[in-house]
């Protein structure tokens, strides 16, 4: 069974692991930190901005919150506080050739410890063949660790869509679940372990790639319908936001650094 310091010391091999990605992508740029303490307790953000990445950004909090209303059903703990611990990954390519990558890690921890996250790539245009590969990769994934892949990648479009724009955000290739137990730990570990590599191989397939002024514009659009989804739509960023975690340091984590709106 995981604890919190198992769950920690993972956690924060994945920021490592998010640092050298940026390092090896984004050479010679570093790695920029900056810390919030806010009411629900200390928050990171980690930003690199480079020649591959325009913004490769990570959040981590360690925060003290009221059970989120989905788990708190789960667990009969409804009214309970738990301990959330989040690694949540955005990198917002230069080349519209290379997908957006995403990945979410949560540990919230009462009397048990309950996992959630989950990962996608968001295309710019349509590539079968990147969509393929990842969506292969990922159910290599959860085929070895005997978990349904089509059940979880149907929880991600349940969630990830758009009532305003009538279409999925992101390439629905990657799962999410709301709810992991304890025992499916090694699963959780294994999302970053799969992902790094999966998207490290797009992202060296595709970031040579000639791109136009014109590509550029599409990708800001897109960016744009991503950040009105996040800021109009996303019930997690708004339980964020009201819980009390800073709006410069969760919202300047997540958005896009540039975004056309229309």
């Amino acid at each position: 069974m995981a604890d919190k310091e198992t769950v920690v010391s993972f956690l924060q091999g994945v920021i490592k692991r998010f640092e050298e990605f940026c390092s090896h992508f984004n050479f010679p740029e570093t790695v920029e930190k900056r810390n919030w303490d806010c009411v629900l307790g200390p928050l990171d953000v980690y930003t690199s901005k480079g020649p591959v990445f325009e913004k490769a950004s990570l959040i981590y909090c360690d925060l003290t919150i009221k059970t989120p209303h989905v788990l708190a059903e789960k667990l009969g703990q409804t009214g309970s506080t738990a301990e959330a611990l989040v690694v949540e990954m955005n990198l917002f390519p230069v080349n519209p050739c290379v997908p957006k990558g995403y990945l979410e890690l949560r540990a919230n921890i009462t009397d048990t410890i309950a996992f959630a996250g989950g990962t996608d790539i968001f295309p710019y245009f349509n590539r079968d063949d990147d969509i393929g590969f990842f969506a292969n990769g990922i159910k290599e994934l959860c085929a070895q660790h005997g978990q349904d892949y089509d059940g979880l990648r149907q929880a991600r479009v349940n969630f990830f869509q758009s009532k305003y724009r009538k279409g999925n955000v992101g390439s629905h290739a990657g799962i999410y679940s709301f709810h992991l137990a304890d025992k499916d730990f090694p699963f959780f570990q294994s999302l970053a372990d799969t992902f790094f590599p999966l998207y490290s191989q797009i992202v060296n397939k595709r970031t040579a790639e000639v791109f136009t002024e014109h590509d550029v514009e599409h990708k800001l659009k897109l960016h744009g319908a991503w950040a009105e989804w996040i800021l109009l739509e996303d019930s997690g960023t708004k339980y964020g936001l009201d819980q009390g975690i800073p709006a410069d340091a969760l919202l300047g984590a997540i958005l896009p650094p540039k975004a056309t709106f229309e």
